[in-house]
């Protein structure tokens, strides 16, 4: 009997603590969307009108039909002479023979003739004649690619009887280097002003590249 009372009692402490005690409520775990899905969110209308009206205004333009293309640069003069001075060195050594036009033989004027035809520009026959073609450059002034005439023995002082044409200059110097087909050496290069023959049977420069 008294184990059983006991029993009673320990039972009735039991609900009693379990009355009084505070109930413990769970935390709401926060929903998670699954990897797998893509949140979708409403685009703002005020881009998407700014956006449109700048289409609109595009399509509208007077340019509406420009296409970017790429613009061709007309050929410099400058690249051309680099050229012509390329390919005149490739006779460098080619005996002179008189009346000779090339490619195996040239004299002054058949030299110049024959490079500058290589290229789509026709020079007359003779250095004399080239000289009247072109435009008049000062020696200060003078790039690859402009003709110097000279006189020579057989013209007479004062006559053209010889070209060359410019290779490069020295702007510091004020000087330049021409190629040429010289009787003696051929086609060679000579320095200008050289303070000597050249010098002396110097007429004047021409200018056919511009």
């Amino acid at each position: 009997m008294k184990k059983y009372i006991k029993a009673l009692v320990s039972g009735i402490a039991a609900l009693t603590l379990f009355a009084i005690s505070p109930a413990v409520k769970a935390e709401p775990v926060p929903a998670q969307t699954p990897a797998s899905h893509t949140i979708l969110t409403t685009p703002d209308l005020s881009d998407l009108f700014v956006e449109q009206a700048y289409e609109n205004a595009r399509l509208n333009s007077p340019f509406a039909s420009f296409t970017a293309q790429a613009v061709e640069v007309p050929f410099k003069s400058a690249s051309l002479a680099d050229k012509m001075v390329s390919y005149a060195s490739k006779f460098l050594g080619t005996r002179y023979r008189r009346g000779a036009t090339g490619p195996s033989a040239f004299d002054c004027s058949g030299f110049t003739s024959y490079v500058f035809r290589n290229f789509g520009i026709t020079l007359s026959r003779t250095s004399s004649s080239q000289y009247k073609q072109g435009t008049k450059v000062n020696v200060k002034n003078l790039r690859p690619g402009d003709l110097l005439f000279f006189s020579c023995h057989s013209s007479g002082r004062g006559n053209v009887g010889h070209v060359a044409m410019v290779a490069s200059v020295d702007k510091e110097n004020g000087t330049c280097e021409f190629i040429h087909a010289s009787v003696k050496r051929g086609v060679t290069y000579q320095k200008f002003p050289d303070g000597g023959y050249y010098d002396r049977h110097f007429i004047g420069a021409k200018r056919v590249l511009d």
